[in-house]
């Protein structure tokens, strides 16, 4: 082979080299630019930590993932950010200076989840020669102070700095003595560092990123605000826009970048590339739950260990794992059958809320061939009955609860057949004719609707109301928090399969079956 070849050979595979690697340059360019990019509407007071923090993120994402990711941020006041996301349906989070403007976003439906992430505190600050003559905000207002203010209904400083000079009666004329309205808090910090503005009205943090001199005053101390992030709506990539929220709010990852910029950091999730939670659930919540769980877990970009049981068992199983450490098991979150079943964990597992009830039915086969109607009905010789197991499942011992204070759980006695472990076993024996009447959850009948007759029970101990909380131990609380706010969003699908809705009503609410009996309820409709 000639010289001339080898060369030109050498130059074609070196071009095809060339060109391979300049399109796979160019492919991971397209990713940065089409599949791997996040917009985020931020707080211009956030922009120092968190550009460190998206520095931070892109570095750790390319490591860990073997692709970049690309960040935008546009930085204003949260006020203005809140209205233009009001016309603008585009973007991922939104990173507000005060939770206010997320629960505002919420009720627009533009934000669905929220994480904090800080909070602060306003506070007066000044130039140097300043120092010893402005102590208050009577000072400011009273002396010849040139101070700017933010604009109102701009930043969230605007915002608060209105509130607290409402409150001191003052606003109008404290307004008007302003030098300069500014559309963000780092403008304000800045007139003040070049000496443009004599005092300004700012954060803590932020007074302290520009070294400024500064004193607190009572009705700016109680103004202090919680920072947040939330995920919009109009996201088209929740699981990515979840994974950066999750690694800003993380106390090893954003949190302690935040924290070295100043910010006094909230109680935070451990960095997980894909959390991994336990759950555990009563078994009466399963049918509602699993398809739930099932879009949490794709929308969060997360695994849910979810174990389904009797309440009982649950609680049994709980008290057996050392320290109540969800790395040996124990779930981060608890779904459980009744109110009843959280005094005996009330040592590991916050109060927690309702989320929803089952109402406690008569169930007969199709036709109700013994015509039962009602409670007493079941007292007849000859009826035959199975019933829940009080010491196993929660639908045993609201039943004796319902027939104690009906004053027809001796008389009843006679007719029980069988008692079975769970409420899952108390239908099929009705449908095989094995048994001629149960008590068991509206919801376990729907599957055999066909093959039933249902009787309606008029009492308010006929129900099982269930509540969601959280671990103490866990490390994933705002996880758990977003699932309990996820399972609010899933009303059609318990209204579906049977169940009432009582989401956010304090558990204290409902009754719960005592040892010696059962005490009145509280009443209440479902919401």
């Amino acid at each position: 082979m000639s010289m001339k070849k080898v060369v030109i050979g050498l130059s074609v595979l070196i071009l095809v080299v060339l060109l391979v690697g300049l399109r796979g340059l160019q492919r991971l360019s397209d990713q940065a630019r089409d599949g791997e990019l996040l917009t985020i509407y931020s707080a211009a007071g956030m922009q120092q930590p968190l550009d460190a923090v998206i520095a931070a993120y892109e570095a750790y994402y390319l490591e860990r993932h073997g692709v970049p990711i690309r960040i935008e941020v546009q930085y204003a006041g949260s006020g203005t950010l809140l209205s233009q996301l009001q016309v603008r349906s585009e973007g991922d989070l939104f990173l507000a200076a005060d939770q206010s403007y997320l629960d505002r976003a919420r009720d627009m439906d533009i934000v669905q989840e929220t994480i904090p992430l800080a909070k602060m505190t306003p506070v007066i600050a000044m130039r140097e020669d300043a120092v010893g003559q402005i102590g208050s905000l009577s000072d400011l207002m009273e002396g010849e102070w040139k101070y700017a203010i933010g604009t109102p209904g701009g930043p969230a400083i605007g915002t608060v700095t209105e509130a607290a000079l409402e409150e001191k009666g003052a606003w109008g004329r404290f307004k008007e003595k302003a030098a300069v309205t500014k559309p963000t808090v780092n403008d304000l910090a800045t007139d003040v560092r070049i000496g443009a503005a004599d005092a300004t009205i700012i954060w803590d943090v932020i007074a302290r990123q520009y070294d400024l001199e500064m004193v607190s005053d009572s009705y700016l101390d109680r103004q202090g605000v919680d920072v947040a992030i939330g995920v919009l709506t109009a996201t088209q990539q929740p699981a990515a826009a979840l994974h950066f929220a999750r690694f800003l709010t993380a106390p090893e990852r954003g949190m302690r970048i935040f924290a070295d910029h100043g910010f006094v950091v909230k109680e935070g999730d451990r960095w997980a590339d894909r959390p991994e939670v336990n759950f555990f659930s009563g078994g009466v919540n399963r049918r509602a739950l699993e398809p739930i769980l099932e879009e949490f877990q794709k929308r969060e970009g997360v695994r849910i260990n979810t174990v389904y049981q009797g309440c009982g068992a649950l609680n049994a199983q709980l008290s057996t794992i050392r320290n109540q450490d969800p790395d040996a098991g124990f779930p981060d979150g608890y779904l459980l059958c009744d109110v009843y079943y959280l005094d005996p964990v009330e040592d590991w597992f916050e109060r927690g809320r309702a989320v929803s009830s089952t109402p406690i039915v008569i169930v007969t086969q199709k036709g109700n061939p013994h015509e039962i109607e009602s409670l007493e009905d079941l007292t007849r010789p000859g009826i035959r009955l199975v019933l829940g197991n009080p010491t196993h499942s929660t639908i045993g011992g609201l039943t004796d609860r319902l027939l104690k204070a009906k004053e027809l759980y001796e008389k009843i006695q006679p007719n029980v057949a069988e008692r079975q472990p769970s409420s899952g076993m108390l239908v099929p024996p009705v449908v095989s004719g094995a048994a001629d009447a149960t008590l068991a959850y509206y919801s376990d009948t729907l599957p055999e609707r066909e093959r039933l007759h249902v009787i309606r029970v008029d009492s308010e101990y006929a129900q099982a109301v269930q509540p969601f909380t959280v671990a103490y131990t866990s490390q994933h609380k705002q996880l758990m928090y977003r699932l309990y706010d996820f399972i609010g969003r899933s009303e059609e699908i318990y209204a579906e399969l049977g169940f009432g809705w009582k989401l956010g009503r304090d558990v204290d609410e409902f009754e719960v079956m005592a040892p010696a009996g059962a005490r009145a309820p509280q009443t209440g409709g479902d919401r």
